[in-house]
């Protein structure tokens, strides 16, 4: 005979079904105490002869001691106008050495709390993106060392044609997998990059959701 023991205010888990009795759960957001979680999205057009590793999206942690944990990451892309044809990605890397975010064609989003009573948006996290209109450099300005192969990537191919291509979603982070997210200390953080030169004529549209919780411990 089995021996139920009861854990905080009694409670016991179920499971479900009869044959493999699977345990019914909840997966819940990280506990995040007095801090937050945040989302941001971004729509941003490339530009002819967009450069090649130039940034377009990046978030550094900037607190002593909170962590930033990364904990969704999708990017799309659609062709908007007639290309060259050519093969390229956006690549996420992981950063270190971040001590100052880009200066020069940024924007600075602004978005809310996932709920009213967390700290203020966004935190202790310094987030930046590419100009919406694009910008060949892409952002500059910044202090950072990027690792040296990427954690992710959204591969694709423009055509010389507009043929209606969506590529994506990449979820980049898969947390629900058990997978260990990033975390980030004090001048670490996350940045996509364009990674070759786009061609003449380059019709491309990026899409970037990004989410992610502070906390204390981890």
């Amino acid at each position: 005979m089995g021996i139920q023991i009861q854990g905080n205010g009694g409670v016991i888990a179920e499971v479900g079904g009869t044959a493999f009795r699977s345990l019914n759960a909840n997966i819940k957001p990280l506990e995040h105490g007095a801090l937050g979680h945040y989302r941001t999205a971004v729509r941003i057009s490339s530009t002819a002869a967009q450069a090649a590793n130039s940034r377009i999206f990046e978030i550094r942690n900037t607190h002593a001691t909170n962590l930033i944990i990364p904990t969704r990451l999708v990017i799309r892309a659609i062709q908007a106008v007639a290309g060259t044809a050519q093969e390229n990605s956006l690549d996420v890397y992981k950063a270190t050495g971040f001590t100052a975010v880009d200066t020069t064609n940024t924007v600075t989003p602004t978005s809310s709390v996932m709920r009213g009573n967390m700290a203020a948006y966004p935190g202790g996290a310094a987030i930046r993106h590419l100009t919406l209109a694009g910008a060949a450099a892409g952002m500059t300005g910044g202090t950072l060392t990027k690792d040296a192969q990427f954690i992710g990537t959204l591969p694709y191919n423009v055509a010389a044609a507009i043929g209606g291509a969506i590529w994506g979603p990449n979820d980049v982070f898969a947390p629900e997998n058990g997978e260990h997210p990033p975390v980030l200390v004090q001048n670490e953080g996350i940045i996509i990059e364009n990674r070759v030169l786009n061609v003449t004529s380059y019709g491309i549209i990026w899409f970037i959701s990004f989410a992610w919780a502070e906390v204390v411990a981890y």
